[in-house]
C-alpha cells in the first residue's frame, strides 16, 4: 500500500472509483455475451463496455480523484521490459499451439467449432474478421492494458498492499473472461482458461510495476491476442 497518500477522503474515493472498475466488466459481459448475443442491444452493450474502459479511468482520474494522471516522480523504462516482454508472449503463444496440437485441449477445440463460429457471427464481425482481429490485438491489447494495469492494478495499489493487488487486479481482469471463455468451451475449460489469463494478467501487472511502464505489457498482450485471433480465423473458416 502506497503510505504516502495518507489522506483519508482521497483513500475512499480511490475505493469509490475501484470497485465498479473492478466488477463491471464482468456484469457486462452478461448481457453481451450470455443474455443477449448476436442482438442489437447485446453488440450495443459490447461497444458501449469498451467505451466505458476508455472513459472510466479518464472520468475518475480527473473529476473524482483530482490527482495527475502521468507520475513524473520515477523514470518510465518503456523498452527495458521488452525482453521479457516478447518472451513471455512468444511462450504463451507457442504453448496454446502445442497444446491444440498434442494435448485434449485440441479435441475439445474441434468439438466446439460450430460453437465457436457462431459466437463470432453473433458479435457481427465473421464477414470482417481480420480487420476485427487487428483492432482485437492492437487497439483492443492497449485499451485492456490502459484499463487493467494502468487504472485498476494502479488504483489497487493505492488501498491494498501490493501481492494483494496483484491478485484482486488479475482475478478481476481474469473473471469476465472466463464468462466469455464459457460460451465457447464447457465450463472446466473455461475455468482452466481463465485462470492462464488471470496468470497472464499477473505477468502484466508485475511487467508494468517493474518498468514503469505499460509498453511491455501491450506488446506482449499483443502477441498473444495475435496468436488467439489466428486460431478463431482458422476455426471461422474450417466450418464456412
Amino acid at each position: 500500500m502506497n503510505t504516502s497518500e495518507s489522506d483519508p477522503a482521497l483513500r475512499r474515493r480511490r475505493w469509490l472509483v475501484f470497485l465498479p472498475a473492478l466488477v463491471i466488466p464482468l456484469t457486462a459481459c452478461f448481457f453481451y455475451f450470455v443474455l443477449f448475443p448476436g442482438t442489437a442491444f447485446g453488440n450495443g452493450f459490447y461497444k458501449g463496455v469498451k467505451v466505458f474502459l476508455l472513459v472510466w479511468p479518464l472520468l475518475a482520474t480527473f473529476v473524482i480523484l483530482r490527482v495527475k494522471m502521468i507520475d513524473r516522480s520515477s523514470e518510465k523504462r518503456h523498452l527495458a521490459g521488452m525482453l521479457p516482454a516478447v518472451g513471455f508472449g512468444l511462450l504463451v503463444v507457442g504453448l496454446l499451439f502445442f497444446l491444440i496440437g498434442a494435448t485434449p485441449l485440441g479435441l475439445v477445440l474441434d468439438e466446439n467449432r460450430d460453437r465457436i463460429a457462431g459466437r463470432i457471427r453473433d458479435l457481427g464481425v465473421a464477414e470482417h474478421f481480420l480487420w476485427f482481429a487487428l483492432f482485437i490485438s492492437f487497439f483492443h491489447a492497449a485499451l485492456e492494458e490502459f484499463y487493467w494495469r494502468w487504472f485498476v492494478f494502479g488504483q489497487a495499489q493505492k488501498v491494498m498492499k501490493l501481492p494483494l493487488a496483484y491478485v484482486v487486479a488479475s482475478a478481476g481482469f481474469a473473471a469476465h473472461h472466463i464468462v466469455v471463455l464459457s460460451q465457447f468451451f464447457p465450463i472446466g475449460w473455461a475455468l482452466i482458461l481463465g485462470a492462464c489469463v488471470g496468470i497472464g494478467g499477473a505477468f502484466w501487472c508485475w511487467l508494468s510495476y517493474r518498468y514503469n511502464s505499460l509498453f511491455g505489457a501491450w506488446v506482449s498482450h499483443m502477441i498473444i491476442d495475435l496468436g488467439l485471433m489466428w486460431v478463431g480465423w482458422q476455426v471461422l473458416q474450417s466450418v464456412t
